[in-house]
């Protein structure tokens, strides 16, 4: 029987290490990859399962010689009251070296943790290159995070506030397309795959939404992944001259709400006259 132990801090958690696997779930927030750090020795694998584009590199660049396994959760959940999370019918994880032309020690080390997710009846698939399942998972990330979160709207009463709801989602997700095949992935996100994702919150109008991540964060006055999920894609694409309106517009007002949450010194009050 495997017991899990709980910690508050990667200090206090060396103790039942060395570990085979460090699985990084946290926020994808700049300087995240340096708090595994004395965690980490030669043999271990580091498995990152979060959202944005781009973040493998700074993991990499620490730790060059350990294996590097990228992942993409699908994992519908909802904090409906502190405490309590309830869990949508999908799970799933799939998996895959970075790079992608890793050596053999890490399409082994992969393999091997899929076959113990799956021994605790999970799933997760493992795919020769995990990036185009990253640009996908991006694109839906970058059209229903800042969406939702700006609105206040759950996905499905997102879906019910206007008939031009759902175009939108399918704007923002083709601009993150554009990107995706400026890099290489020209069949990463296309016209069936997005129907196909849509049809989930569609699915939802009748129960009731699920909460993307970035709605709780706002919720909670918490400051959010706008760059991860929005920004660094941006950069991309203003880099290889992909066009992307939509994904701009986003992306300046999300940046924006997350200003107003954690403003830093430039932020002035209201100007009062009189």
């Amino acid at each position: 029987m495997i017991r899990p132990t709980a910690v508050q801090t990667v200090s206090a958690a060396l103790e039942n290490g060395p570990f085979d696997y460090i699985v990084v779930t946290a926020k994808a927030f700049p300087g995240t990859a340096k708090l595994i750090e004395e965690a980490v020795d030669p043999s271990t694998t580091i498995v990152l399962g979060q959202n944005g584009i781009g973040g493998e590199k700074e993991y990499a660049e620490l730790y060059p010689d350990n294996v590097l396994i990228a992942g993409v959760v699908y994992l519908p959940v909802t904090q409906v009251e502190p405490g309590v999370v309830e869990h949508g019918p999908l799970e799933r994880f799939e998996i895959g070296t970075y790079p992608p032309d890793a050596p053999l020690k890490g399409k082994e080390r992969c393999r091997e943790l899929s076959d113990l997710f799956r021994a605790g009846g999970g799933s997760a698939p493992v795919f020769d290159d995990i990036q185009p399942q990253r640009w996908f998972k991006l694109a839906v990330n970058a059209a229903w995070n800042p969406t939702t979160a700006l609105t206040m709207c759950d996905d499905a009463n997102y879906l019910r506030s206007s008939s031009k709801a759902e175009d939108i989602i399918r704007k923002i997700m083709k601009d993150v397309g554009k990107i995706a095949t400026a890099v290489g992935y020209p069949n990463a996100i296309t016209d069936q795959g997005i129907e196909q994702d849509l049809q989930r919150p569609r699915g939802r109008l009748e129960t009731g939404g699920k909460e993307p991540s970035m709605l709780t964060d706002v919720r909670n006055d918490r400051a959010t992944e706008v760059e991860a999920i929005l920004g660094n894609a941006l950069k991309i694409g203003e880099e290889r001259g992909a066009d992307t309106p939509y994904l701009e517009l986003i992306y300046t007002l999300a940046k924006g709400r997350d200003y107003a949450i954690a403003p830093d010194e430039r932020w002035k009050p209201i100007a009062r006259h009189g």
